[in-house]
């Protein structure tokens, strides 16, 4: 049940694209399909990476860029690179909109971070087991959710750094992608501690939602 569970934003993004705003179901599957495709170059890439901070004297420093290059720089540079082929096909830059081709990078990221909270629940859960305790679903529950969007959100950056050149006189805004690389890390920076400092995270993940409406409304002005 709680697996199932992961993957309610999903299933309630792909009603909400398909019914009311009128994206071919061909074409979510596919954005879905690459989502879970770099799963696992992610999952590989960020295990092989050494655990141990480089900066002995200076941890703090150490966990923020280990959080900026392996979660926010190969993360959304992964999105960047599948959102390439799907965004940029004839058919589908044709027949959608600025705000349509947004909602299938949201899509995209959406499949990535579902993909991921079942690992991370799945991690959890092994880790419970083995030490006797109750796993704080609510918790693990807050944490998948904010995940989500942060996910979405600056796939969405991602999205609209890829379509940029159309909207921009044929330049590509590389500021929206940098933003993304930048807004996933500081989150994964905050979400890692155990403490107060972890609330920041929430305020990252409300940042890259309205950072996200402010480049789309600002890159699609003309229209």
């Amino acid at each position: 049940m709680f697996f199932i569970l992961c993957f309610v934003p999903l299933l309630f993004a792909f009603c909400l694209f398909t019914f009311v705003f009128k994206l071919k179901i061909s074409h979510q599957l596919l954005a879905i399909l690459l989502g879970l495709a770099i799963v696992f170059p992610i999952s590989v890439i960020q295990y092989v990476v050494p655990t141990t901070n480089t900066f002995q004297n200076m941890p703090i420093v150490g966990t923020m860029l280990k959080s900026l290059i392996i979660y926010g720089l190969v993360e959304e540079l992964f999105k960047t690179i599948v959102l390439v082929p799907v965004l940029s096909t004839k058919s589908i830059k044709e027949e959608y909109s600025a705000l349509q081709l947004l909602f299938l990078s949201f899509l995209l990221g959406l499949s990535l971070a579902c993909f991921e909270s079942l690992v991370y629940l799945f991690d959890r859960l092994q880790i419970a087991n083995n030490k006797g305790a109750q796993l704080l679903y609510h918790h693990i529950f807050l944490r998948i959710f904010t995940s989500d969007l942060i996910h979405m959100s600056c796939a969405g950056l991602c999205g609209l750094f890829v379509i940029s050149k159309r909207y921009n006189n044929n330049k590509s805004k590389i500021s929206y992608l940098f933003l993304a690389i930048l807004l996933h890390g500081i989150y994964d920076f905050f979400a890692g501690f155990q403490n107060n400092l972890k609330y920041f995270s929430y305020f990252v993940v409300l940042l890259a939602l309205i950072e996200c409406r402010v480049k789309y409304t600002a890159l699609t002005k003309k229209e």
